[in-house]
């Protein structure tokens, strides 16, 4: 299930290149009374977002968006769900400030519910997925965070060891679903790195092919892909069910 909801500005947005850190704390806020089952327990957290900046962004030092910032929240969890609108319906009359900028909430919506009926989906990137190689050192950049475009078969080993631990946790299941990526085309998937808490993150964006059970790629359009998806990363959209 997903919320959208669009905030809106009087002027065009200048904000800092780590934006995702207001949207984590917005979100800290809208959860203040269920913050205990959201966010003490450290592993996963039980949603996914991502901020659409408009078509006039871009990004130097700062990042340029233009009057309107839409904010899409998704969850497998009903209870979450509706606690993440009744949160944000409590702050529908309160500005909502980044870095300099203040935002209005302009409206909240409920989109419609997308129920996955296929072993094999294409998906598209709604801002970047991230992924990381637990064998890797961290201090390795280019290895500890791993794309499907560097070794396609290492990358869908920790993929299937990522996604299960998390729906393993989330869900309480104790079983195990295969899932694995496939390139469309090399040119489909871009790097990206992006700064965030001081530091950066290598992840992608991109079209792409997840072939899984249903309930596992269910469970990665509700929840997300990858890791960090508590903090602004690895939402996804359906291009098409094959």
């Amino acid at each position: 299930m997903r919320i959208k909801v669009v905030f809106t500005t009087d002027n065009n947005l200048v904000l800092p290149r780590d934006w995702r850190r207001y949207f984590i704390s917005l979100l800290k806020s809208v959860f203040v009374e269920n913050y205990s089952k959201v966010y003490t327990r450290k592993e996963y957290r039980p949603f996914v977002f991502s901020v659409w900046f408009g078509k006039d962004f871009k990004i130097d030092d700062e990042v340029f968006a233009g009057r309107e910032i839409s904010f899409v929240f998704s969850s497998g969890d009903p209870v979450v769900i509706t606690n993440f609108y009744n949160g944000v319906v409590k702050l529908k009359n309160k500005k909502f400030k980044i870095g300099k900028e203040e935002l209005n909430l302009n409206s909240i919506d409920l989109l419609p519910y997308k129920k996955i009926k296929s072993t094999k989906v294409i998906f598209k990137t709604l801002g970047i997925c991230v992924l990381n190689d637990s064998l890797s050192n961290k201090a390795e950049f280019k290895n500890w965070y791993i794309l499907p475009t560097d070794n396609i078969e290492r990358f869908n080993k920790c993929l299937f060891e990522r996604i299960n631990d998390r729906y393993n946790f989330l869900t309480g299941m104790k079983e195990k679903h295969e899932i694995r990526l496939s390139l469309l085309k090399n040119d489909l998937i871009k790097e990206t790195i992006v700064y965030h808490y001081g530091g950066y993150i290598r992840g992608f964006r991109g079209i792409f092919l997840l072939e899984g059970s249903i309930q596992i790629l269910q469970f990665v359009y509700d929840y997300g892909f990858g890791i960090r998806t508590g903090q602004g990363f690895g939402l996804l959209e359906v291009v098409k069910e094959l």
